[in-house]
């Protein structure tokens, strides 16, 4: 059996990408010292640090009133402005269709509706949920001939140790919380397994899209229970060890299971049965200088081993025993990214989360994206980007919660066009080309992982899901443009403020259709469905057994606010026909532009409770109190 008591002392359970058994650390510090505020050290940047080059071949695709523009040397600040008495821009609402609506509603006319990043991404969210939510099922499930389930595999392994052995109660156990009643020789061992699993909700509670259906629900408990940690000299442990050990063809389908997630999530946090073979479990000093080698920094084995994540390895470091009181996780996340100790680029055995996330840098860090130079930023926008960055990762984990985003007129006589009266940023979504680019390089980075891993077949025969059934594209058609899309938002982005892309060689094979189809796509994004989902989600960061509390990361819910766009270096324009110069705006032709866009409220809340709140009840209690301050206080006491 676990050694339950050791694990109830030292666990974090860092609920969405951590394992769940016992674990050492090198602790950094014993004196803890709260971070300084999230947004301690944010000022608005100054002209002087912007200085782009001109480049004479670098048009905007959308001529103006008969206009070519050129913006490669102009500056456009991003502001958002004071707020005093607008209470529907205080307003939470469930969905960014919602949102909207309220702006289509009460505004058009006079604002435009610009799509944030936080829209951008809630649409992908849905996307992501669906599409993990499949490929989760496929290996619980079986897929045809093309996926064995996870349940074979524990039949054979079963089959393997044989009844009499210690591992048979274990084997059972798990494959009865999956849904198929198996017996042991040892029953009274086998229920054991379950009914301590059953005990700790933060482990067994099915959260996040695994309520949606009842499989989904099977498979979390079935997953979860085998990502429990076991002491590697445990006789569980041996036997399964031994047994895969005497058989290459089990053992090889056994790391073809586990690997997998390592890189549908990411990179495993502790060992697996497999690479126990051929070490010396008996001996303390031989185990601690295997783990160093492996690059280990967990104790304990796992039947399917839990991810880690660079948040995950920063709070086992700072909290090894707990969280303190005054300690607020996403402050110390932010503070280590912002000082570098924690580098969210990718490394070569990152998975997809860490792709995602890396999407998510320069959010915080806007000094290391392609459009510095490009944007002044002022302080209050800086603040916004770190809320978007807050909500972003949030959504992120939630989603691997179980396992650890006009033509010219022409004249006859050649003669300019009429100037125009007044030059604005004419932005089509909110400019931040880093994040799209890297958000489709996540993508892509997935979808060569899946076509080598489980090949093309598998994937047009999977449809990514929903709560109340499938999406309508398979997962191969849809992960395409899923990819294609956040291309297209880059090159849009790109030449909304005059950036020139940067593209690997042959990294797209046709950007103006990638292009043109994002600019359809957000000149109807009133009409996209996915965007109608409700977008509040709960996620467990940090489990304290010994306190019986919680922390929580959550989205309340969607709220507009104002966002002022306006060029500090003006654009140049020459006319669309001729031979004509470019030629710099004049300063009293340009004006500013004000936009709605719609963002995430972000919370991050300590609770009395170890069975944290599903997406049903979440939800609900946000209806019920509906202000930020109300939703705080009602999930403080714990009580949905």
């Amino acid at each position: 059996m676990p050694n339950h008591s050791r694990w109830w002392i030292f666990s974090l359970l860092l609920f969405a990408l951590v394992g769940c058994g016992p674990q050492t650390y090198e602790v950094e510090h014993t004196d803890y010292k709260a971070p300084p505020p999230a947004d301690d050290g944010l000022v608005d940047d100054t002209l002087d640090e912007k200085k782009p080059e001109f480049a004479p071949a670098l048009v905007d695709r959308r001529p103006l009133e008969g206009w070519l523009m050129n913006q490669s040397g102009a500056v456009i600040r991003l502001d958002l402005p004071l707020i005093k008495s607008e209470s529907d821009l205080q307003t939470l609402f469930p969905s960014y269709k919602a949102a909207l609506h309220l702006a289509d509603q009460n505004w058009k006319g006079h604002l435009d509706f610009l799509p944030s990043v936080n829209l951008l991404d809630g649409r992908a969210k849905q996307f992501d949920d669906g599409l993990y939510a499949a490929i989760d099922l496929a290996w619980f499930k079986g897929e045809k001939d093309q996926i064995e389930s996870h349940a074979k595999l524990v039949e054979r392994l079963l089959a393997k140790v044989g009844p009499q052995s210690a591992a048979a109660a274990y084997l059972a156990a798990g494959l009865t919380l999956g849904g198929q009643e198996t017996s042991a020789a040892n029953r009274a061992a086998r229920d054991k397994w379950i009914a301590d699993f059953k005990a700790n909700p933060a482990l067994s509670k099915p959260i996040g899209f695994y309520t949606w259906n009842d499989d989904l629900k099977r498979c979390w408990r079935f997953m979860r229970f085998f990502q429990q940690s076991l002491k590697e000299d445990l006789p569980e442990a041996k036997d399964l060890v031994a047994a895969l050990s005497s058989d290459a063809a089990l053992r090889a389908d056994y790391d073809k299971h586990t690997k997998f997630f390592g890189k549908l999530s990411n990179p495993l946090s502790r060992a697996s049965f497999s690479d126990l073979i051929g070490v010396d479990t008996s001996s303390v000093a031989s185990l601690t200088q295997w783990r160093r080698t492996a690059g280990l920094r967990s104790e304990g084995v796992a039947f399917f081993p839990p991810s880690t994540s660079r948040e995950t390895e920063l709070f086992q470091k700072l909290f090894p025993l707990g969280v303190p009181d005054g300690a607020n996780l996403m402050k110390e996340l932010v503070t280590a990214i912002r000082s570098g100790r924690v580098d969210l680029t990718p490394s070569p055995a990152s998975g997809w989360y860490d792709h995602q996330v890396y999407a998510l840098e320069t959010l915080l860090l806007p000094s290391k994206s392609e459009e510095t130079q490009k944007l002044l930023l002022t302080k209050a926008y800086k603040k916004r980007m770190l809320e978007a960055f807050q909500a972003l990762i949030t959504k992120r984990r939630e989603t691997h919660v179980r396992q650890l985003k006009a033509e010219a007129a022409k004249s006859a006589e050649m003669r300019p066009p009429p100037r125009p009266k007044s030059f604005a940023p004419r932005l089509r979504v909110e400019p931040c080309p880093t994040f799209y680019i890297r958000t489709a390089r996540s993508y892509a980075f997935l979808e060569n992982f899946l076509l080598a891993s489980l090949g093309e077949e598998t994937l047009k025969s999977l449809h990514g899901l929903k709560a109340d059934g499938e999406r309508p594209l398979d997962l191969a058609a849809e992960l395409a443009a899923q990819r294609d899309l956040f291309y297209g938002l880059y090159l849009l982005s790109c030449d909304d403020i005059g950036l020139a892309p940067k593209l690997a060689n042959m990294e797209l094979a046709n950007v103006d259709e990638c292009y043109s189809r994002a600019e359809a796509w957000v000149a109807k994004v009133a009409e996209e469905p996915d965007l109608a989902d409700d977008t509040r989600v709960v996620v467990p960061i940090y489990i304290d057994p010994q306190r019986s509390t919680m922390r929580l990361w959550a989205t309340l819910g969607v709220r507009l606010t104002r966002l002022r766009t306006s060029y500090v270096r003006p654009p140049s324009i020459k006319p669309a026909t001729g031979d004509g110069a470019w030629e710099p705006v004049k300063g009293e032709e340009l004006e500013g532009r004000e936009v709605l866009i719609a963002v995430d409220e972000f919370a991050e809340v300590e609770v009395p409770t170890l069975s944290p709140p599903t997406r049903e009840e979440f939800r609900k209690l946000c209806d019920t109190h509906r202000t930020k301050e109300k939703i705080i206080a009602a999930l403080r006491e714990g009580k949905w």
